[in-house]
């Protein structure tokens, strides 16, 4: 993994897929927000009204957050790097 500077920390450019975009533009929903959301889903990030989170990112309810672990584990990425 290249390092980063402090300034890049949490940053990451990654080239989207036109089926994706598509997918996104079809719906009217701006792709950063879909993948936000299943950030926030996946690590379990709530955002309450009372303290708002400052970068975005909210999770989309207690089903998603389930489903959104069980498609993370169901891959096996909590695997792929285990002995």
């Amino acid at each position: 993994m290249p390092r980063r500077t402090k300034s890049q920390k949490n940053t990451l450019t990654l080239a989207l897929p036109e089926e994706f975009l598509a997918l996104c533009a079809s719906d009217g929903v701006a792709p950063e927000l879909v993948l936000r959301g299943f950030i926030a889903d996946l690590c379990q990030i709530m955002s309450w009204a009372a303290e708002p989170r400052t970068d975005g990112y909210c999770s989309n309810g207690s089903d998603e957050r389930s489903m959104a672990m069980e498609y993370y584990q169901r891959v096996g990425y909590p695997w792929w790097n285990k002995p």
